[in-house]
């Protein structure tokens, strides 16, 4: 609600990077044995309901999501791919009609395991809503995202920021600065 009273277009819902909702998601981190744990019908329950909560505050039209499965940050363990994409097209089915965006973000490119392409592809078909992908593009992998129709947005974090004229970059065809992360 805050966000939104000081003029923010929605949020986006962290279910990513090793934060709390991908602990509850990841069967691996979640040992619990109450509702809360086991098949992924019970991990999901604790996304579900703030995805619930935040929609009835701001409007369905205003939440996103990002993923980030076979991610290992804040050392998040990975787990079987075909158990990975059940788990994930499963969140994807069931959040089709509730939130306005899944953005999977591929962490491939910084050392974790790709996302596989089946996987991505399996979620875009089982989610209404728009498909947002990011993980270390460039203007030509970006661009086959869209040409390819296995996204439908493509989202630029570590380039924008090194690049803070990055569509003129890209219009010109011109070298992109390298983040600095010092």
């Amino acid at each position: 609600k805050n966000a939104i009273e000081a003029g923010f277009d929605g949020v986006e819902l962290h279910g990513a990077n090793g934060y709390l909702i991908e602990q509850f998601l990841n069967p691996l981190t979640n040992i619990r044995k109450d509702e809360y744990g086991g098949a992924i019908e019970n991990r999901a329950r604790f996304l579900m309901e703030i995805v619930n909560e935040v929609t009835n505050a701001i409007g369905k039209d205003k939440v996103g999501i990002r993923f980030s499965p076979f991610g290992v940050n804040a050392a998040m363990p990975t787990y079987a791919e075909d158990q990975v994409t059940d788990d994930f097209t499963y969140l994807a089915e069931q959040l089709k009609e509730k939130v306005i965006y899944i953005h999977v973000a591929d962490h491939s490119s910084m050392g974790a395991p790709e996302v596989p392409a089946s996987l991505k592809q399996s979620m875009k078909e089982h989610f209404s809503g728009t498909f947002l992908f990011s993980g270390g593009l460039d203007k030509a992998t970006a661009e086959a995202v869209l040409n390819e129709n296995k996204g439908d947005l493509v989202v630029f974090g570590r380039a924008w920021l090194a690049n803070p004229d990055l569509i003129e970059r890209f219009k010109q065809d011109a070298p992109l600065n390298a983040p600095d992360f010092d």
